[in-house]
Formats: structure tokens, C-alpha cells, sequence
């Protein structure tokens, strides 16, 4: 089994689209998941629209929160499972269940793999993701912005350095190894998980290279390949992007105590 934990902000279009492209080939394939979604305080419809589809989607747990923000809301969701592994998502994704069975596959096929992410495109075919390779000082995003309409470029598996928090899957040994790491627990006392107290970036870099420092290993498999939209809320301009220079902060001091290399 896996746990999907999704986090969702005035989204709730992209969460009826994701979970209607979960859900739409249980009748062919037995279900292999459990569901986590937290809301943050959207003022959108989301909310009842969840509390209306919660059997109809097979919900297995729900947060109404403040807007505690992206990493407080993925580590909430992830402490709510106990599948061995954990696939941290935003709403703006899209996946069939044969995503998820091929992310287990890798996982089980490849045991040096602790951290996986899939290949993403959006709409159009335009790769959002293919692997952040290089070093932690100068981390190259492969495939950024590539037309990819047939879904036949970067399939291949690669280390790196990091991959995208849209769609982030980690062992949960890997995972509550980080988040009870003696100088995390030092850093961050009040942490519930591995993704970095931020306001909203740099989570998922921090958890990359804490578990690479800590020697686990990061690979990008793009035989899984999954949709992904380029979310406003992320865009230049949005209040989250107003949150950049915050979470960057954090996320050097947090390096600079453990020692990790960075940009």
C-alpha cells in the first residue's frame, strides 16, 4: 500500500480532476492506496465539496486547517498513514492507478531508490519535470519547458540531487529516520515531519539533501510518467511567491547547522 496526501488551497477544481483520474479505473484494478487530503483554510467550495464526496472518492482522512502551509500540511497528512510508502502531492497533479502501481514497482524492484520522482507534463505536453540533477550548489532542472507531446523523452532513471514536491514519494523508514534525526529534532523541536518548516518552497530540497547528507539515495524514474498544471498560486507575483526569500532563509540556516552543501 501507499499513502497519497494531497494539500490543497483554492483548488478545488484541480482535486475533483485528480481524484476523478484516481479513481476512474477502480472497477479494472484493485485500489492500492490510502487518501489523506488536508485543505488550508480555502475559501473556495472545497470544503464541502469534500465533505460531500468522501465516500464517493474513498477518503481515508481529512484536515480542515488554518493555512498552516504546504511542508505543515504534508508532514500532518503523512503521520495520519502507516503504508511503507508515502507520496506527498499537490492538487495540481494528475495520476491513474497505474502510476501508483509503477511507483511501487520501482520502489520494490530497485532497493537502492529511497526517494522517487515521476516524470511530469502539463496539458500541452510541456515537461514541468524531468529530474534536478548536478550538485546542491547548481541544481539543473532537466527538461523545463520541453514539448514532450507523445511522452517519449527523459525516460530513463537517474539519480539526483532532488526531485519535484508536486509528486514526491519516499519510504516512510526514510522518512521517520529524517524527521527523528537527533540534529532535526535540535533544529526543529516542534516538527511533526521530514519537510522543512517553511511558508511554502524548499521543503522538498531540504528533505533531498538532509537524506542524501544522511546517505539514502534520490532518483528520477520517467517510465512514470504523470500530469502536472503550473499552479498560479506559485507564480511570480502570487502571495506564495512572496514567500520565497523566508523559505530560502530557512532553508540555508538548516544546511549551515548540519552541515550540508548548498547554493
Amino acid at each position: 500500500m501507499i499513502d497519497l496526501c494531497i494539500v490543497n488551497y483554492n483548488t478545488r477544481h484541480l482535486l475533483n480532476r485528480f481524484l476523478d483520474c484516481l479513481h476512474n479505473d477502480l472497477h479494472l484494478v484493485d485500489k492500492k492506496w490510502n487518501l489523506y487530503i488536508a485543505d488550508n483554510n480555502s475559501s473556495d467550495d472545497t470544503q464541502e465539496w469534500i465533505k460531500s464526496n468522501d465516500k464517493r472518492y474513498h477518503i481515508d482522512g481529512v484536515r480542515f486547517n488554518d493555512n498552516i502551509g504546504y511542508s505543515a500540511a504534508c508532514n500532518q497528512l503523512a503521520a495520519m498513514g502507516s503504508s511503507e510508502i508515502i507520496c506527498l502531492l499537490n492538487a495540481d497533479v494528475w495520476m491513474d492507478s497505474y502510476s501508483i502501481s509503477a511507483a511501487m514497482d520501482s520502489f520494490s524492484q530497485n532497493t537502492s531508490i529511497d526517494i522517487l520522482g515521476p516524470k511530469q507534463r502539463d496539458e500541452n505536453g510541456f515537461i514541468t519535470h524531468a529530474g534536478i540533477v548536478g550538485s546542491n550548489v547548481a541544481p539543473k532542472h532537466r527538461g523545463w519547458k520541453e514539448h514532450d507531446p507523445n511522452d517519449i523523452l527523459y525516460r530513463d532513471i537517474v539519480e539526483c540531487v532532488t526531485v519535484s514536491g508536486s509528486a514526491y514519494f519516499i519510504r516512510r523508514s526514510v522518512w521517520d529516520s529524517l524527521t527523528n534525526d537527533e540534529q532535526y529534532r535540535k533544529m526543529y523541536p516542534y516538527a511533526t515531519g521530514a519537510f522543512l518548516p517553511t511558508p511554502h518552497y524548499y521543503e522538498e530540497t531540504w528533505c533531498s539533501y538532509f537524506a542524501r547528507h544522511r546517505g539514502y539515495k534520490v532518483f528520477y524514474d520517467g517510465s512514470i510518467s504523470i500530469g502536472h498544471s503550473w499552479h498560479k498560486s506559485s507564480s511570480v507575483g502570487s502571495e506564495a511567491d512572496g514567500k520565497f526569500p523566508i523559505s530560502r532563509d530557512i532553508f540555508r540556516k538548516a544546511c549551515d547547522f548540519i552541515g550540508i552543501e548548498r547554493d
